[in-house]
């Protein structure tokens, strides 16, 4: 049986990336929150925030370290995982954590320049396998 696990995120940083090598790798990890509302049935509108943790690897992880600061408002495409952790009082808590594979620059808090230097294009993706084509213009059928 097939599975797939892929999640889309809109948010905002919570904090600064923070940046290290693992295994000769570079690896960014930061928080977004993303924002929802909704009205209940009374009437009475509710605004809540989920927090995720996202991490890049790679080329990625460098151009977060680089252009990423707390505010900026990202675009994250990755998988979705949970993580159980003790907090201060030992209490059992859950953290939802993405493995990002493509990273969209947004906007920022102070107005910052993106990557390629102008607004058109901030999308940043890890390098995947070429695909192969073996077909020829003689196959198609047009």
């Amino acid at each position: 049986m097939a599975s797939y696990n892929k999640i889309t995120l809109i948010g905002n940083l919570g904090r600064d990336p923070e940046t290290r090598e693992f295994q000769g790798r570079k690896v960014t990890n930061f928080s977004i929150a993303v924002n929802d509302s909704y009205t209940k049935s009374d009437g009475q509108k509710v605004e809540r925030t989920q927090w995720f943790r996202v991490s890049f690897w790679g080329n990625t992880a460098e151009v977060a370290e680089k252009y990423l600061k707390q505010g900026d408002q990202v675009f994250v495409e990755g998988r979705l995982s949970t993580q159980e952790y003790q907090d201060k009082e030992g209490k059992t808590r859950t953290s939802l954590e993405v493995s990002g594979a493509q990273l969209t620059l947004l906007g920022s808090a102070s107005g910052g320049i993106s990557p390629q230097g102008s607004d058109s294009d901030n999308r940043v993706q890890e390098p995947q396998a070429p695909i192969q084509d073996s077909s020829s213009d003689d196959d198609l059928p047009f």
